[in-house]
């Protein structure tokens, strides 16, 4: 249980992280969840090589999730709840199994443990 949770909050500050890169990028604010999505639908596509149609699958996936993320750090007052967070990874990795053939997310399961392994995760 401590395992998914420390896993859980590496990721939230993997996205955390993306967001702060994504802020310089577009030049001091903070991305719309329109914005990340596509950040992170691009970073897919070539990871796992999309094809167009899923792409756009996925993109409708991460601007869903990102939205509502949005919602639980507005809500929160800057104290989320990871739970929460945890109900929306799995929801969100569900849905990209349907749209992703198992190879494919295989491999983008793949490369986020190696993005947690650089961030220092260590697993």
């Amino acid at each position: 249980m401590k395992k998914n949770l420390f896993k859980l909050a590496v990721t939230c500050l993997m996205a955390f992280v993306g967001l702060c890169a994504a802020n310089a990028q577009f030049g001091g604010q903070m991305p719309s969840p329109e914005e990340m999505a596509k950040m992170q639908a691009d970073q897919m596509k070539q990871t796992v090589n999309l094809s167009d149609e899923q792409y756009e699958k996925v993109l409708v996936i991460f601007k869903a999730q990102g939205e509502e993320m949005q919602k639980v750090f507005q809500q929160s007052e800057g104290q989320p709840d990871f739970s929460v967070f945890r109900k929306l990874h799995e929801e969100q990795n569900k849905k990209l199994k349907e749209v992703l053939t198992e190879e494919q997310f295989k491999k983008w399961d793949e490369h986020m443990q190696e993005m947690r392994r650089n961030m220092g995760g260590g697993f």
